[in-house]
């Protein structure tokens, strides 16, 4: 096969691409993959890491507004579907698959328009104005959600396949990824991260919590991730009890959820979905800076089937956290049931039925 990736933005639209090229890769090795980027964007440094060779695009996000800033990015818009027309045409692929984030918009729109295949996966519920635009013309349309379905502007070759996940987290038990951090089963592991670009508040008030928890529970181990943008401002705290760290991104995620015994985190709709495969118990906290409320939409579904904690950032203070942390730590029979409740929303084979439909929009 030959197959181009698209996506960008962030690291929940660049993973389930991810997760598609090793799939495509494990079926057919000899396939040949292009990914699809921005100038400039975050995406660049995960895929040149996986390995997959890259072209890029000029291409600014469109708002639903009316500006000046806004007309010019429609006309670059336009520029960009005709650079991708040539990236297109001088790869040939069999399907062009779009994983989210503007850039998919031209890349899917150029290849419509010279009548490739085309593949759009939406992890979120509630699905993005790209994938809005550009469903009603692609060949297949893959969700996360059942319930994006009603949200789009067609009603056939819909298939729920779930977020596309990578292999590594299913590789590694949870007795395994806690040998190889050193965690001794006594001691309470806990994971908090803001996602790939970070979150002030949840920084904030994780790392006051830190502090005050350092001296006083000796069995409390925490990990947490800044996020690259907010590294700087808080490297330089310490922490009197040596098993409290700060990092700036997490780059074994599949081995920290696999140990953990609490997460705190965001909720995209990626880290939910790595979360229910590992089966962990989380404590959410959706950012309420997103398009159409939909971090809150993703933690809503599965707190409404008591698998996750939720606590609405409008809600967060060190003190509402320590209480809900404290509650799942001196309670393992909840954190079990928590954890064993998330896992009944996982697609252990999302991978694998992204890629079967990929195949069936080649071959239709």
């Amino acid at each position: 096969m030959r197959i181009i990736l698209c996506g960008g933005g962030s690291a929940g639209h660049i993973n389930p691409a991810l997760a598609i090229a090793e799939e495509v890769k494990l079926r057919e090795p000899k396939s040949e993959i292009l990914f699809i980027c921005r100038e400039g964007g975050f995406e660049n440094g995960m895929v040149k890491k996986a390995g997959i060779p890259i072209k890029h695009i000029k291409i600014s996000g469109i708002q639903r507004r009316l500006t000046l800033k806004n007309i010019k990015n429609i006309l670059g818009a336009m520029e960009a579907i005709k650079r991708a027309k040539e990236i297109i045409g001088g790869f040939s692929p069999d399907a062009v698959v779009g994983t989210g984030g503007y850039v998919s918009w031209p890349v899917i729109r150029a290849a419509q328009m010279m009548k490739i295949p085309t593949v759009i996966h939406e992890s979120n519920c509630s699905p993005g104005l790209t994938t809005k635009l550009l469903a009603k013309k692609c060949t297949r349309v893959l969700i996360n959600h059942k319930e994006t379905a009603n949200l789009l502007n067609r009603k056939n070759n819909i298939q729920v396949v779930g977020n596309p996940m990578r292999k590594d987290f299913t590789r590694l038990s949870r007795i395994e990824a806690r040998q190889k951090l050193n965690i001794r089963k006594d001691e309470i592991y806990i994971l908090s991260f803001g996602g790939s670009l970070g979150a002030e508040r949840l920084n904030d008030t994780v790392i006051s919590f830190m502090k005050e928890e350092s001296e006083s529970n000796k069995k409390l181990r925490h990990l947490h991730a800044t996020g690259k943008r907010y590294y700087e401002k808080n490297e330089g705290t310490k922490f009197a009890n040596g098993k409290k760290k700060i990092v700036p991104y997490i780059e074994n995620m599949p081995l920290h959820l696999s140990a953990a015994d609490i997460v705190i985190c965001r909720s995209g709709a990626v880290t939910l979905s790595e979360i229910a495969l590992v089966g962990v118990t989380a404590i959410l906290i959706p950012s309420p800076n997103v398009t159409d409320n939909h971090q809150y939409k993703n933690a809503k579904v599965i707190a409404d089937s008591d698998a996750c904690v939720l606590i609405e950032e409008k809600d967060l203070t060190k003190e509402v956290l320590r209480e809900k942390i404290y509650v799942l730590i001196n309670d393992k029979n909840r954190r079990d049931d928590i954890a064993k409740r998330v896992k009944k929303f996982a697609f252990p084979n999302s991978s694998e039925l992204a890629v079967d439909n990929i195949i069936s929009a080649i071959q239709k």
